[in-house]
C-alpha cells in the first residue's frame, strides 16, 4: 500500500512536481490532426496540468502557446488566426507560434517593446494524424518514428478517448495482465448466471407490444 507522499509523487504531473517533470522531457500527445484543421479556430486543450491553445499558423504548422495573453491574460483560444500567428482580440497583440509578439497595435509608432515579451510556447510535431508537443527544457529530442505512427493512412486508425481519472488510475489495469483471466473468464462457475451463462437481466427477449384489448 502507498503512502499519501508516494501517491501524490506519482500522480501529480502538474509544472514542477516531480512526475511532471519528468514527463516534459517526452513528447506527449497534445490533440489529433482532425481536431485542428488548417484555417480552423484555435483549440484550447490542457496538457499535464497546462491550460494552453492549439492553433495553425498561415503555412499550416501548429503551434502552442501558453492560453492567457501575456498583455491583459485574455483567452488566446478566442483569438484570430492572421498575419501569420495568432491574435489576441482584446488589444491585438500578435504571436507566432514560437511565442514572439509581432505586434502591438497600442503602442506608440517606433516602439521596440514587442521585442521583449515572449509567450510561454513549446515546439510541435505532427506525424501519424497527431500533433505532439514537447513540453520540457532544452531541445526537445527526436519523435520517435514508430510503426504504429509512419504507416500509410489506409493503415491505421487514430482515435482519441476521454477518461475522467488520473492517469496512473488509467494505466494501471492496461498493465495489470492478471485482473484479464477474471472478468472474461466463463469458464468459472457463477452462480449469479443462468443457463445460457447469462447475468440477470441478459439474454431475455422482451416481452412483444401489447395492443389494445377488443370486445368481443
Amino acid at each position: 500500500m502507498m503512502t499519501q507522499e508516494e501517491n501524490r509523487l506519482l500522480t501529480e504531473i502538474g509544472p514542477a512536481t516531480p512526475c511532471g517533470e519528468f514527463m516534459r522531457r517526452y513528447w506527449q500527445p497534445a490533440a489529433l490532426a482532425e481536431e485542428l484543421p488548417a484555417g480552423g479556430a484555435p483549440l484550447p486543450i490542457k496538457l499535464l496540468g497546462e491550460e494552453l491553445v492549439l492553433f495553425r499558423d498561415s503555412e499550416g504548422r501548429p503551434g502552442l502557446l501558453a492560453l492567457h495573453c501575456s498583455h491583459r491574460g485574455a483567452d488566446l483560444s478566442y483569438g484570430r488566426l492572421e498575419d501569420g500567428g495568432l491574435r489576441c482580440i482584446y488589444h491585438g497583440w500578435l504571436y507566432d507560434r514560437s511565442g514572439r509578439c509581432l505586434e502591438q497595435p497600442g503602442e506608440p509608432a517606433g516602439s521596440t517593446f514587442h521585442t521583449r515579451i515572449r509567450q510561454t510556447a513549446y515546439p510541435c510535431e505532427e506525424l501519424g494524424g497527431v500533433v505532439f508537443a514537447y513540453l520540457g527544457p532544452g531541445e526537445p529530442p527526436l519523435l520517435p518514428a514508430y510503426d504504429f505512427l509512419t504507416a500509410p493512412m489506409d493503415h491505421r486508425f487514430v482515435t482519441k478517448l476521454f477518461q475522467d481519472c488520473n492517469y496512473l488510475q488509467g494505466n494501471e489495469g492496461n498493465q495489470d495482465p492478471v485482473h484479464l483471466s477474471y472478468p472474461s473468464d466463463r469458464s468459472r462457475p457463477d452462480p449469479r448466471r443462468g443457463p445460457g451463462g447469462d447475468l440477470p437481466g441478459q439474454g431475455q427477449e422482451p416481452d412483444p407490444p401489447q395492443g389494445p384489448k377488443r370486445r368481443r
